[in-house]
């Protein structure tokens, strides 16, 4: 997202070609349990998608090998995200994939048209999750489900050993998130959010990733201390927590098996 949301590629890390990293990183990083989750839920090979700020496409692209048969519809506000995507996924797919820029509070897109929606880490950025879902239900068919993956910093997971700073860190961005009408604790609001578009048969999951099976350096992204400069530069971290945060990183993965868990949350609605 950019224009409507507390998200934007170029200004979430040190470059955008290092976040761009970052989030091919964290698409890969838990896909198997989300895909399994997805099954759960419903998803199914042959339905009609929807993926919901679809970014520069690396869970496109999961979305395109798991549903072979299905159509992915690929909706993103960020032109540059976009034709990252574009390039990255669009000339494996063909027809199985449509992209759209648009925003998901007024996709443009008709009612009644999908079977499936995903949004995966968006909710966080939106200053108005209630009436995206809204805008979600109008477009998907009768007894089509919304999914929707995100977080709750007040649950993110652990460390071991401990990182004291990681708190001054979710604080830290927290707030910046919130000044522009973002919520990293909307993990605890997504049941309500579908209950009041109007979702019925509702649902909530919790999954785990975790670094003994995934190893730690598909971790060291998400606690990647330029990921704070931005933060910095707003004035949002001081040099001295910037400084003492990347020491501490530094002694956690020095130590002689540091562990990471990281905990999300996927929500799912169905419409009527």
């Amino acid at each position: 997202m950019k224009s409507s949301g507390s998200y934007d590629a170029s200004a979430s890390h040190r470059d955008a070609e290092a976040e761009i990293e970052r989030l091919r990183v964290q698409a890969l990083l838990g896909w198997e349990k989300e895909a399994r989750t997805l099954a759960w839920f419903g998803l199914r090979d042959g339905m009609s998608v929807l993926e919901l700020g679809s970014g520069p496409g690396f869970v496109t692209e999961q979305l395109l090998d798991l549903l072979p048969s299905s159509v992915v519809t690929a909706l993103e506000i960020d032109s540059g995200l976009l034709g990252r995507a574009e390039s990255h996924v669009g000339h494996q797919a063909g027809e199985r994939l449509r992209f759209v820029e648009a925003s998901i509070m007024d996709t443009g897109l008709p009612d009644d048209s999908f079977d499936f929606a995903f949004a995966r880490l968006i909710f966080q950025h939106l200053p108005d999750p209630d009436g995206a879902a809204k805008e979600v239900y109008r477009v998907l068919k009768p007894g089509g489900k919304l999914v929707i993956s995100d977080i709750d910093d007040a649950v993110w997971g652990l460390a071991d050993p401990t990182v004291p700073e990681l708190q001054m860190l979710f604080h830290r961005y927290a707030g910046a998130q919130a000044a522009q009408g973002g919520n990293r604790y909307v993990g605890r609001r997504l049941w309500r959010i579908l209950e009041g578009s109007g979702f019925t048969n509702l649902d909530l999951e919790a999954i785990a990733t975790h670094s003994d099976a995934s190893g730690i350096a598909a971790f060291e992204a998400q606690i990647d201390p330029d990921r704070l400069i931005p933060l910095v530069k707003a004035g949002w971290v001081s040099e001295e927590e910037f400084l003492r945060f990347r020491a501490s990183r530094d002694e956690f993965l020095a130590s002689p098996r540091p562990y990471v868990l990281m905990l999300g949350l996927l929500a799912c609605g169905e419409k009527p």
